[in-house]
């Protein structure tokens, strides 16, 4: 098993970054260029990584009350976001990764700084489409 987790503040409030990150059909504005995800149904995504292989169904949950959002590839992948109220008009994002298969993440095949590189540049990628967004 690797767990991968980074944080970011954010130019936005809790609720209008929760609107982002919980819109499914918005999820290739913010997310990292070598992952590609698109719902396919309720609660469902299909996710591409074609740099690593994947071509995956997965089940996405938004918990609103939480301002979370979590998705799995069961038995191998799971994941969440979170967000956080700040201080004034601003707010903090987690985000969290689980491997528990035999990807090459749990066994050293993707270096962690790829993988901490990736979660920077989809919070980054969010701070930017928040901020850009009214």
């Amino acid at each position: 098993m690797a767990e991968f987790e980074a944080e970011r503040g954010m130019p936005a409030t809790a609720d209008r970054v929760f609107a982002v990150v919980s819109d499914l059909d918005r999820l290739q504005e913010w997310l990292p260029a070598p992952v590609a995800v698109r719902p396919t149904g309720d609660g469902e995504v299909h996710a591409d990584v074609p740099e690593r292989g994947v071509d995956a169904e997965g089940t996405v949950r938004v918990r609103p009350e939480q301002l979370r959002v979590e998705w799995a590839h069961a038995p191998e992948y799971a994941g969440w976001l979170q967000v956080q109220h700040a201080e004034g008009t601003r707010s903090t994002v987690l985000l969290h990764l689980s491997f528990l298969g035999d990807q090459p993440e749990t066994h050293g095949g993707t270096p962690a700084h790829e993988v901490r590189n990736w979660l920077d540049d989809a919070l980054a990628r969010l701070e930017q489409v928040v901020a850009t967004s009214a």
